[in-house]
């Protein structure tokens, strides 16, 4: 799976940010910007960070008066423009993936058409604008239709959207993996997924659907999901007192997390939080231990009595 592997690419990338944090050196923030791009190149979602590499790249660049740094991370934001001008040569369309065109129309509206006039009215709508977009005479012309139907939707109900996506960004962090599970086991459940159901107004009866194993399973999946985010929040509130690299550290790990979480929005599933499920797993880690055993200022230990010395 393309998520192990970019797994591995965010873990390095925070390793060489925390190593930057505590060195300074010029070497570490290009392995930053290297990893950067090679997650990018990986999932589309990781793309837009190298609008942020950029923007950290100039700031660096201006605060450290180092202009090679400024220049070091504008790698990402030409490697995506070259991409994307490949992308015109072959189809007509500046893009960097079609991708975000299928979920704003299959998900993004979609869901808002759902949630506002229910489960027939959506999979009407769908089609008919796929057969509109279908009739078009080339990629572009879809494309820039897709957008334009799927967008008026989304501005029709701002509201109902922002919901959405919010409770996607909480499934990111705590859905147990109904589906990720079933297919494991090579269980047969019935309905769609469970946020789908949620939206449509039967999540009592998709639940009450489920076999009871299966039901325990994912409860009890769903209550050590909540434990480890409780952790991590605890663990990132308890860095404040550490040393530079981990305190600020934990502003690279919880940035990086939000960011593919805010991307992600309402395909929300466990299985996008893959690629930085490290990053959370360490945050609890932290939340977990004694913070004067790990982290915090070290206290100076009580004297040993000789009587217990010789014990």
């Amino acid at each position: 799976m393309s998520e192990m592997l970019l797994q591995s690419v965010v873990v390095g990338m925070m390793a060489a940010g925390m190593y930057y944090i505590k060195t300074g050196q010029r070497r570490y923030f290009a392995v930053i910007v290297g990893a950067s791009v090679l997650a990018l190149l990986l999932k589309p979602v990781f793309y837009p960070l190298a609008v942020v590499i950029a923007g950290a790249g100039g700031l660096l660049a201006w605060r450290r008066r180092q202009m090679v740094l400024g220049l070091i991370g504008l790698v990402p934001i030409l490697v995506v423009g070259l991409y994307m001008g490949w992308n015109k040569q072959r189809t007509g369309y500046f893009h960097f993936s079609s991708i975000a065109e299928i979920n704003l129309l299959h998900y993004n509206a979609a869901g808002v058409v759902r949630q506002t006039q229910g489960l027939e009215a959506e999979e009407l709508w769908v089609a008919s604008i796929l057969r509109e977009v279908n009739a078009q005479p080339d990629f572009a012309t879809r494309q820039h239709l897709i957008q334009a139907r799927a967008r008026a939707v989304l501005w029709a109900h701002p509201v109902v959207y922002a919901r959405q996506h919010a409770q996607g960004m909480a499934i990111f962090f705590l859905d147990p993996g109904r589906f990720d599970l079933s297919e494991f086991l090579r269980l047969k459940v019935p309905g769609s997924g469970l946020l789908a159901q949620a939206r449509a107004g039967s999540l009592l009866r998709a639940l009450g659907r489920l076999p009871l194993g299966l039901m325990t399973l994912l409860s009890m999946v769903l209550l050590a999901n909540v434990a480890r985010l409780m952790l991590a929040v605890r663990g990132f509130w308890r860095l404040r007192n550490s040393g530079p690299m981990l305190r600020y550290g934990r502003w690279l790990a919880a940035g990086l997390l939000l960011y593919v979480a805010l991307l992600t929005g309402p395909l929300g599933a466990a299985r996008f939080l893959v690629p930085v499920w490290p990053l959370l797993f360490g945050l609890a880690l932290m939340g977990l231990r004694r913070g004067e055993l790990l982290l915090l200022p070290n206290k100076k230990a009580a004297p040993v009595r000789e009587d217990e010395r010789q014990r």
